[in-house]
């Protein structure tokens, strides 16, 4: 089994990871590293925080780390980016400590300075966003691992791309993964984001078909439906790190964003609030008015229209960003209660409506077949085409939660799943060490 190690001293970038692990455990949908490029650079955020409650409109907060130098330009800098975005509240995490000066002055434009000195004592320190008292080390080491296998399959496909220039994947893998993660993210109308976002899912249609098919030489531009038997297989059962892994990744984290703008949608029309949801069109003398949502195809409005009437829909963002990139997108059949029992501590939901949870992909995301499927061998329930470092996150999530660190303590039924889960995990560390 090969194995990779988090660093002790996380700074730069792996701080930013470990404070939004923090907060990625304690109820928030996170998203990160969002950058607003116009004709130049605007600003790069390190995380927005949502947290979503019943009946009411999510919470937002812009987190800013700094692990090296920082001071009152990084103050004021911070307060001018939530004047531009519209957010009520930020705050400015630190590792170096400065006089209570700093911190008054960041209070009196209504910012929060937060200091961790020592990371071992992270959680005390953040005691105001998280419950200190209720820290799962495990959690927080698992998703430190998932935003490092993100982070490096993004390197991965910055460094195919500037090396294999006469490859059109990767240019348009790049180019969706800005569209959904950051220029999305600047659209102020909720419906019209959405729609942008499904406007970008249909603009990259089978987008991992046409990276295997240009893999094995065929011309990415052509139409194609499915991914070459060999590059699944390379893939999926010898568990290789093919570029396939970026296009899956990218493909899920889409229909993740299109999925949270929905429900932040319904939920912002369920309060009540004022939302240009309308677009006038003029025919001549005549002027129509229609939907924005009705740009979305019926099989999706359909299905958000039935989970909108989910007790617990709008913590389904939350729910799936767990189940993505801590569980791996997968059930392990042998410990299905436990597994149902921790989805429910950590999402919110509970139990009985796992299930209702887990469903709601299929419904607004139709398929034929369906998303999930299960291997004559393996006692494994796992979503189709899932990136295979993150099943591996899932594996290794297992390994610490019922087999405690070791994969022969797990109670496993099927005759390959644990070889399975090893592969998996093999793969990860594999991205997690490769020198990109």
């Amino acid at each position: 089994m090969a194995t990779a190690k988090l660093p002790n001293l996380p700074k730069g970038k792996e701080f930013e990871e470990f404070i939004a692990a923090f907060l990625q455990t304690h109820g928030f949908f996170i998203e990160r590293n969002i950058v607003d490029r116009q004709e130049e650079e605007v600003l790069e955020l390190d995380v927005i925080a949502s947290r979503y409650k019943p009946s009411e409109i999510p919470e937002y907060i812009l987190f800013e780390m700094k692990s090296g130098e920082w001071g009152f330009g990084d103050i004021f800098k911070l307060k001018g980016w939530l004047e531009y975005l519209n957010i009520d509240r930020g705050c400015l995490v630190v590792q170096k400590p400065k006089s209570d000066f700093y911190r008054q002055i960041a209070n009196s434009i209504d910012l929060d300075i937060v200091s961790i000195p020592d990371v071992d004592q992270a959680a005390r320190f953040l005691d105001d966003y998280i419950d200190a008292e209720h820290v799962n080390q495990i959690d927080i080491a698992t998703w430190r691992f998932s935003f490092w296998a993100e982070r490096n399959l993004l390197k991965l496909l910055r460094n195919k791309k500037k090396s294999l220039k006469d490859r059109k994947s990767f240019k348009a893998l790049e180019r969706y993964y800005f569209l959904i993660n950051n220029r999305i993210f600047f659209t102020r109308n909720i419906i019209k984001r959405a729609e942008k976002l499904y406007d970008a899912f249909r603009q990259f249609p089978h987008i991992s078909a046409k990276v295997g098919n240009e893999l094995v030489g065929n011309n990415f531009d052509d139409e194609h439906e499915s991914i070459p038997q060999k590059i699944y297989s390379d893939t999926y059962y010898k568990c290789q790190l093919t570029d396939i892994t970026i296009s899956t990744f990218i493909e899920y984290r889409a229909r993740l964003s299109i999925m949270k703008s929905a429900i932040d949608y319904k939920i912002y029309k369920s309060a009540g609030l004022e939302i240009k949801d309308h677009l006038k069109l003029r025919f001549g003398d005549h002027e129509i008015e229609i939907s924005l949502l009705d740009i979305l195809p019926d099989s999706f409005q359909n299905g958000l229209d039935i989970i909108s009437k989910h007790i617990y829909f709008y913590l389904y963002p939350v729910f799936w960003q767990w189940f993505l990139w801590v569980f791996g997108g997968f059930i392990l059949e042998d410990y299905k209660d436990q597994e149902y029992s921790i989805l429910s501590q950590k999402t919110g939901i509970p139990v009985e409506y796992i299930d209702e949870a887990i469903n709601a992909y299929e419904l607004i995301f139709p398929r034929d077949e369906g998303w999930f499927m299960t291997s004559k061998h393996s006692n494994i329930k796992f979503l189709k085409l899932f990136p295979t470092p993150f099943l591996g996150i899932g594996a290794n999530y297992r390994r610490l939660i019922y087999g405690n660190g070791d994969w022969d303590k797990l109670s496993l039924s099927g005759l390959y799943t644990k070889n399975d889960l090893i592969k998996w995990n093999n793969v990860l560390v594999e991205l997690l060490t490769k020198d990109i």
